[in-house]
């Protein structure tokens, strides 16, 4: 069986450009310069931390984001970003010490008892000569 893995890097920019437009829906309302650090919590299941301006009256000074909804935010950047996502296969969200990342694994399901190579050539269009 063919096996796919895809991974998709978002840089601090995009993460930050997805989750603000994803705070409209909690709303939430800030700007990418209200962000004054961004904390990225692995231990257990991948969550996203912002420290914002105290002006904006937000509980502890942070904006926190489960894993749920990191992974929906960077799903619809993709959608709007018209980065393609296939509709079968895992995915998975990951982060690294540099970037959060978007894991893809399709495994597809090949007949290979169809597959045949042979030295012999054959056209088979239906073209008439």
């Amino acid at each position: 069986m063919p096996l796919e893995i895809k991974h998709i890097y978002f840089t601090e920019g995009e993460l930050k450009k997805a989750l603000i437009n994803f705070s409209v829906l909690k709303k939430q309302f800030f700007e990418a310069e209200d962000i004054k650090e961004i904390i990225i919590d692995k231990t257990n299941a991948l969550r996203v931390i912002f420290k914002v301006d105290p002006i904006l009256d937000f509980e502890d000074n942070k904006i926190a984001y489960s894993h749920a909804e990191v992974a929906a935010a960077l799903f619809a950047f993709c959608m709007v970003s018209k980065i393609p996502l296939p509709r079968r296969g895992v995915k998975e969200l990951h982060a690294n010490d540099e970037k959060v990342y978007l894991t893809i694994t399709l495994e597809e399901d090949v007949q290979f008892e169809k597959y045949v190579i042979s030295n012999v050539l054959k056209n088979s269009s239906n073209v008439k000569k």
